[in-house]
């Protein structure tokens, strides 16, 4: 299933349940900036978009600046680290009633939108904790090895998410590149 398939049919799924769905930052006279400042983030549609920036960003690992508290290093490790979990299975799970209801609902709303919302200095339950010290090389090399690894791996092969519960592949690349993009929200300059 092609990426626009899957978001008509998120978005037929809630015109059928009559889910509100609150438009962000939509509010009459409010203008969205200039797009052709859009970020280049902002802009991959999935994580070999997404893998090709980090392959760029190889060449200048110290030009990119994060706001907030963990380092740019450990941001990419803790995104790899989502991927890799998706791979051999998260650490800690939400009740199965959550993550076959809530759960979906929140990543149909966060796919549907296009966009996620999540505490971004909050680790994934469970996780081995990742050093701040991280380096950004080495964050950057783990996080392109878990995108090559996740797009290598049948769907089969795949473990349910902890908080979305049993994802397609199509599924969960769409769930990995909104959490990336959510963290690269915080690129200053």
């Amino acid at each position: 299933m092609k990426r626009k398939e899957f978001l008509k049919k998120t978005a037929l799924s809630y015109t059928i349940l009559q889910i509100p769905l609150r438009a962000e930052g939509t509010t009459e006279g409010n203008t969205k900036e200039d797009p052709s400042k859009e970020s280049p983030w902002a802009e991959a549609d999935d994580l070999a978009d997404l893998r090709e920036l980090f392959v760029s960003l190889q060449s200048d690992p110290e030009g990119i600046k994060l706001s907030g508290n963990w380092s740019v290093g450990k941001v990419f490790a803790h995104c790899a680290q989502s991927i890799e979990y998706s791979l051999k299975g998260y650490p800690e799970m939400k009740s199965a009633i959550f993550r076959g209801s809530i759960g979906k609902v929140a990543f149909s709303i966060f796919a549907f939108k296009n966009k996620m919302n999540h505490g971004l200095e909050e680790p994934i339950p469970g996780a081995e904790d990742i050093s701040n010290a991280t380096e950004v090389k080495a964050g950057i090399i783990r996080l392109i090895q878990a995108i090559d690894d996740f797009s290598k791996t049948k769907e089969s092969s795949l473990r349910p998410h902890f908080a979305y519960g049993e994802l397609t592949k199509e599924e969960y690349d769409v769930a990995h590149s909104l959490h990336i993009k959510n963290h690269m929200e915080r690129v200053l300059g």
